[in-house]
């Protein structure tokens, strides 16, 4: 048995341990790991009970009528809607906004949050995160936020024991993926439509004047192959032609299958097209699909994938051997992200007992709660507390999702918010009968270092003993 390999497993693969786990999977660690690696059969429960897609797609444009707006208000297309003081009917439209769409929002986030807290299978949640924030979408575009908590739920948690190039499809059809990077707007130049603009409505006129490079070049920057990977600009305008026509069905022209990705030919870039010196014919949608199913399949993809998969679970500098093993991994099983997550586990780089990740605030809250057994924490509490921390759920301020290393995260004001909310929560919750000792080495094993189990053991009060223990180096990092 090895509780100093459980401790590793729970809170480094996993998303913290909770009282029991580490006696219950010490016998074998790595193979609790493994076995998390099966497709989920259907969405958990708190992420099913979330609206359907299709309802959720139509709810900007519903809300902007209620108000008696068009979808071409400049104030709201493509922009933040920032809930700060003001004056004139400019605050009354955010006040409504906030009143429409902040339940529904604080709803995903109560979702995530219990499904995180009380999974059986914590190395599965750990990688649908990362996949999300990998193709992130986010709520700070005012525009998606009913939509953005849905994406994990749909684009993601279906490809994650399944083909990087099937989530990378999934990812670019989505209607959060297609609006927050504006491609449902994007039409190819030389197009019918550009040639007929007077087929759409005036709003649309406005808005849909050309091509948009913003998918395109998220793709290849972020999603696929990675920054000084050796594509160029002429690559980035030439993929952006090619998913010319990759859209979404507006409410009154869905079919009734619920269908929401639409692909409009009359607004895709005709002809042949050339991206990184391979020429794809002229398709339609088949041209698109082709382009991103070799992008998946790049050396430099499965390179960008594996760094930031070691990165993201061993270091913030990931040992060059573990991401040689992890890509060659990618590239040998065609994209089998199983296959990749095996080498993850594989690597003795991810099993050293020093820690060397620094928790981002949403891991810090959902490893306390796991390791507390609570408290139960609302959706709009969560909001406050995550939004005081710096990390407000689905709503990363850039396309390159949340920061992945520690020098995002160790500012003074950011740990001593945790500190902070330590303080108040162990007051809150500790009770005399309460052995803070007992939940330090419940959820830490041997990675509770001596000097940390003697501050908590000697506290005054268990409440101090607790705060101790949540603000300790080594429960900040896994």
């Amino acid at each position: 048995m090895s509780l100093e390999q459980a401790a590793i497993a729970a809170n480094r693969f996993g998303l913290g341990a909770r009282p029991g786990d580490l006696q219950a999977i010490s016998g074998d660690p790595r193979g609790w790991l493994l076995e998390q690696l099966q497709p989920e059969p259907s969405p958990p429960a708190a992420f099913a009970a979330l609206p359907a897609t299709a309802e959720a797609a139509g709810e900007f444009t519903k809300w902007l009528a209620s108000i008696g707006l068009t979808p071409d208000a400049p104030a709201l297309t493509g922009k933040t809607l920032a809930a700060k003081g003001g004056d004139g009917p400019a605050m009354g439209v955010e006040a409504s906004y906030i009143r429409h769409f902040i339940p529904g929002y604080a709803a995903g986030v109560a979702a995530r949050h219990q499904v995180a807290t009380t999974s059986e299978r914590p190395f599965f949640e750990r990688l649908s995160r990362f996949w999300a924030n990998h193709f992130t979408v986010s709520a700070a575009k005012a525009d998606i936020i009913a939509l953005a908590p849905l994406f994990e739920r749909d684009a993601v948690r279906p490809h994650v024991c399944g083909r990087f190039a099937d989530m990378l499809l999934a990812s670019c059809r989505h209607p959060a993926m297609l609006i927050y990077l504006d491609n449902y707007l994007s039409v190819g130049p030389n197009s019918p439509l550009a040639h007929h603009p007077e087929v759409l409505p005036p709003y649309l006129r406005e808005r849909m004047k050309g091509l948009n490079e913003n998918l395109g070049r998220e793709i290849l920057e972020l999603h696929t192959l990675g920054v000084r990977s050796g594509y160029t600009q002429a690559d980035v305008t030439n993929l952006a032609r090619i998913i010319t026509g990759w859209s979404i069905y507006g409410p009154r022209d869905r079919p009734a299958d619920g269908r929401l990705f639409h692909f409009i030919a009359f607004a895709h870039e005709p002809g042949p097209q050339t991206l990184l010196g391979r020429t794809y014919a002229a398709g339609g949608e088949a041209q698109g699909e082709a382009a991103l199913r070799n992008l998946a399949r790049h050396p430099a993809t499965a390179r960008h994938v594996a760094t930031k998969l070691a990165r993201h679970v061993i270091a913030d500098d990931p040992p060059p051997a573990a991401v040689e093993r992890i890509a060659t991994a990618f590239r040998d099983s065609d994209g089998d992200l199983a296959a990749t997550a095996r080498a993850l586990v594989d690597s003795p780089e991810a099993w050293t007992p020093r820690p060397a990740k620094l928790k981002p605030p949403e891991d810090y809250i959902v490893s306390t709660v796991r390791a507390l057994g609570g408290p139960p924490l609302t959706g709009v509490q969560l909001l406050a507390l995550l939004d005081r921390m710096g990390q407000r759920p689905f709503w990363a301020p850039r396309p390159d999702g949340w920061a992945d290393a520690e020098p995002a995260w160790i500012g003074a004001d950011a740990v001593w918010k945790r500190v902070e909310w330590a303080n108040i929560l162990a007051t809150g919750r500790a009770a005399a009968t309460d052995d803070p000792v007992a939940i330090a080495q419940a959820a830490l094993g041997p990675g509770l270092g001596p000097e940390t189990l003697s501050a908590v053991k000697n506290a005054e009060t268990p409440a101090q003993g607790l705060a101790l223990f949540l603000a300790s180096p080594e429960f900040q990092r896994r």
